[in-house]
């Protein structure tokens, strides 16, 4: 059904499908009869001065005062009487497109005040301002299953919901719909995660809606609805109980792998105490997060206030002054939207009129919150949505971000007719990542040891003592020996440390390796080899990372090694140098030619429905074709989705991104390596273990460690690695060290080992001796005849020599600069260029990095230098 006004003074576009249509206006989710259900989007109208209006599509056309809806069951006038009383009851305050929650006189909140257990937080703890966002967000969820279940479609609804994170997932995109209060936006992202919080609001909300539509005679009785039952169903699972309630411990598992029982009750209580400590840990790290965001939203660029006509061209980093490069983006309005896969919704934001973005620090993959802007650029009081940036445009004037949508609504539709700024916010904190890790550790903790478990080997082994190993070994369910030499005899071209970490890894009995790979070792191709060979001896490998850039590195490695991969995440965070490889983009090739056919169907029954729109009969089956076409292609994409990943012989994903349903609902792999294993804190590594048999753990925790903001957690252990404390278990059993270096020369490396790996890496011939002096074109200076050079800025007494004191950075990254020895640094750099290093590079794409780091670095400092003055 459509309604346009005819009136000059504004113009209501009325839908019957579940989109809506035109620019912002008031919505209402709420049905009218057993037979229309209506979105409303207002444009240009004038409160107090109803508009004409005429409807096509239905029994009847109706032109007069006010809005007027044809119907096939009840009058025009009583309908619309139900429309307004429907808006008004919903909160609006007018119908010009005024969408703004009363969130006023809203008291402030301590994050970390705030404890989460079994129990739903209610108005005491969280105040009546986040008690109220909840209740809309879980509203308008309610809303859905109503609306699912009068039109028949309650199938699809069951199929996405469950219990625990899962429940959370799906309410997420409909409380983002829902501005936060100003100031609260931390209590909301912490409330948005609390599982036992937002079941008891929305049993509420979806108990209030199906007694109206009882009231209305739309269902007989609300109790006996598939919504209901579904309700109650999640309440009377076991993961509900074991989160809603004061659940008591979970029972041991008898007879796990034939050992003692005792051992069995000995190793569940070692699980169930680290569960409960980590879980701890990362509630204290996840309130620090949002007590980080909310001071980064708080300090988010505003218009100068002693200048009001005074536009904001260029938003900066926070707390700086205007600069070239910003990382805020403002005055852009929405302008086209399309729906990727995963349900992400791409939209494309434009700068007004033929100007051109201002330069900016953005790039694809930056996590950035979208809000609303007045012509000055300054935000709102409402808070916005948090999205990925997914490409700036090649016009220079465009920039696309991915936003999550809920089913059937687009949550962006506030922003169309806006105006909107960007903000990248350093460390926005994601709740879905924080729900994940938390349901890995009550995954490991209920089903650790159970014997469905495809890793319960490796559980047994990271858990359980020495005897418990060795009890394992005895009884042949593990193998820590070498594999076969059959199985070796294809590893060639590898040093002896690197060939027994492949010979170690293609042991199908070895349940756990740990693989310490110092820089220059040769680690990513060794782990390329490894898993190539283990998909020549049948196993499907899930390959995961703490970081996409480490996934994408892995990707570009194995793309040449002759085997089916697929990348799977976000398509915003992948790099284009893979994004051939994509799970988005094999499907897209793969469904291009159905996706013709099927618009090339859909155009032709557009033009069918347009020429007998008069005909109610004719017009409604056209109308269910459309539906149904759309629904095919659904159809057909969940299948080819489960075909490809199916087929694949090694799936590539963040950590976090293994507890993606997509990924869960696939069969155990054989196989799980986990790159970079040194940098990703052990809850999140514990995602993809769950999901294999065996697993290899590579990296070097004497590198980069976790990035932990809190100190308590922190202190407490969150920042040890699963890598760090598999390493230091059963005598060293578990890993192995790669030794020999083939990147630096033995000077730098000798310093390296002995400092920090024990006297252990040694150096290749090849480069153990080569200097800068040595390469084409670079002349004999100290500078480029001396290795290693370390200098010491500090006095005699500990002080620190004038001029490098370190400074707290203002951009608010809390990241700390040493301008003396920037200088210092600066200075070095300098000489080398003036040496000629600048031109021995043989690879072109190694010169452009090197290159762009100079101009970087050297534009950094200048940036300091002038500030300082």
């Amino acid at each position: 059904m459509v309604i346009q006004s005819t009136s000059g003074t504004g113009s209501v576009s009325v839908t019957a499908a579940n989109r809506l249509v035109g620019f912002g206006g008031f919505f209402t989710r709420n049905v009218i009869n057993p037979y229309t259900f209506c979105h409303f989007s207002v444009r240009n109208s004038v409160a107090g001065k109803p508009t004409g209006g005429k409807v096509s599509g239905g029994r009847k056309v109706v032109s007069g005062e006010g809005i007027s809806v044809g119907s096939l069951v009840q009058s025009d006038e009583v309908l619309r009487k139900r429309v307004f009383k429907n808006v008004k009851r919903s909160g609006r305050k007018n119908i010009s497109g005024d969408r703004n929650e009363d969130f006023s006189n809203c008291k402030p909140i301590n994050v970390s005040s705030l404890t989460q257990n079994g129990d739903p937080m209610g108005r005491k703890d969280l105040g009546k301002c986040v008690v109220k966002w909840l209740s809309l967000g879980m509203k308008a969820m309610a809303s859905d299953f109503g609306e699912a279940e009068l039109q028949g479609e309650f199938s699809e609804v069951r199929q996405r919901m469950g219990p625990g994170l899962t429940f959370v997932i799906q309410a997420q995109p409909y409380l983002s719909a829902i501005p936060m209060p100003s100031g609260l936006e931390a209590v909301c992202l912490k409330a948005c995660t609390h599982y036992p919080t937002l079941f008891d609001h929305f049993q509420r909300e979806l108990r209030d809606v199906l007694r109206e539509l009882q009231a209305k005679s739309l269902v007989e009785d609300w109790q006996k609805t598939q919504s209901w039952k579904l309700l109650k169903e999640l309440a009377k699972s076991a993961q509900h109980k074991a989160i809603a309630r004061k659940a008591s411990a979970p029972k041991t598992v008898h007879g796990v792998l034939g050992m003692e029982l005792d051992k069995v009750k000995a190793i569940q209580v070692k699980i169930d105490d680290f569960t409960e400590r980590m879980a701890n840990l990362l509630r204290v790290e996840r309130d620090s997060e949002l007590e980080f965001t909310q001071q980064e939203l708080n300090a988010a660029p505003t218009a100068d206030s002693s200048d009001p006509n005074k536009p904001i061209e260029f938003l900066v980093s926070h707390g700086q002054a205007e600069q070239e490069l910003c990382d805020t983006i403002c005055n852009l309005f929405a302008v086209n939207t399309y729906t990727g896969l995963g349900g992400m919704h791409l939209v494309l934001f434009k700068v007004e009129g033929n100007h051109r973005l201002p330069p900016t620090t953005l790039s694809p993959g930056d996590m950035v919150c979208v809000r609303t802007c007045d012509s000055r650029g300054a935000a709102g009081a409402i808070s916005g949505m948090q999205g990925f940036v997914n490409n700036l445009g090649e016009d220079g004037c465009s920039i696309t971000v991915a936003l999550e949508s809920r089913h059937g609504d687009p949550t962006f539709s506030k922003l169309f007719g806006k105006s909107v700024r960007i903000d990248r916010i350093h460390g926005l904190a994601d709740a879905v990542t924080y729900e994940r890790n938390c349901e890995a550790l009550m995954m490991l903790q209920k089903k650790g040891l159970h014997k469905n478990n495809p890793s319960i080997a490796v559980v047994a082994t990271l858990f359980g003592d020495k005897d418990d190993v060795t009890w394992l070994e005895n009884n042949n369910f593990t193998d820590w020996s070498e594999a076969k030499s059959s199985e070796t005899k294809y590893i060639q071209n590898f040093d002896s440390a690197q060939k027994r970490a492949i010979s170690l890894g293609l042991n199908q009995k070895r349940p756990v390796l740990i693989v310490q790979g110092p820089p220059g070792t040769g680690k990513t191709g060794m782990l390329k080899e490894l898993i190539a060979l283990a998909v020549q001896q049948g196993e499907r490998v899930l390959v995961t990372a703490p970081t996409n850039a480490a996934v994408d590195n892995m990707v570009e490695k194995l793309s040449d090694a002759g085997i089916n991969i697929v990348r799977f995440g976000n398509p915003s965070r992948i790099s284009p140098a893979v994004v051939s490889k994509s799970l988005v983009e094999i499907v897209n090739k793969k469904l291009a030619n159905f996706r013709s056919e099927l618009e090339r169907k859909r155009s032709d029954l557009r033009k069918d429905l347009r020429q007998c729109l008069k005909d109610d009969s004719l017009a409604a089956g056209i109308r269910q074709l459309l539906k149904q076409t759309g629904k095919s292609f659904k159809k057909k994409e969940k299948e080819t989705v489960k075909e490809i990943l199916g087929n694949a012989q090694v799936v590539l994903t963040t950590n976090t991104g293994a507890a993606d349903p997509i990924i869960r609902r696939l069969d155990a792999f054989d196989l799980v390596v986990i790159d970079e294993a040194g940098q990703a804190i052990e809850p999140s590594c514990w995602i993809p273990i769950l999901k294999g048999k065996r697993c290899i753990l590579a990296g070097d925790q004497c590198q980069l460690a976790p990035v932990i903001l809190s100190r308590k957690a922190l202190e407490g252990g969150l920042g040890v690695s699963l890598l760090e404390r598999a390493t230091g278990i059963h005598d060293g059993l578990l890993a192995t060290k790669l030794t020999t270096q083939y990147r630096m020369n033995d000077a730098i490396s000798s310093w390296a080992s002995k400092e920090m790996y024990g006297g252990l890496l040694k150096s290749s011939e090849n480069v153990s001796s080569h200097l800068l002096v040595d390469s084409p074109f670079v002349q004999p200076t100290w500078i480029t005849q001396c290795p290693l050079l370390l200098l010491d800025t500090r006095k005699p007494y500990g002080s620190l020599s004038p001029g490098c004191e370190e400074n707290l950075d203002l951009a608010g990254t809390g990241s700390f600069y040493n301008e003396g020895e920037a200088d210092i640094v600066v200075q070095h750099v300098l000489s080398l260029i003036y040496a000629g290093t600048c031109f021995h590079f043989s690879n072109k794409k190694l010169a452009n990095v090197f290159w762009l780091s100079i101009f970087l670095f050297i534009y950094n400092m200048l940036k300091l230098i002038f500030r300082k003055n």
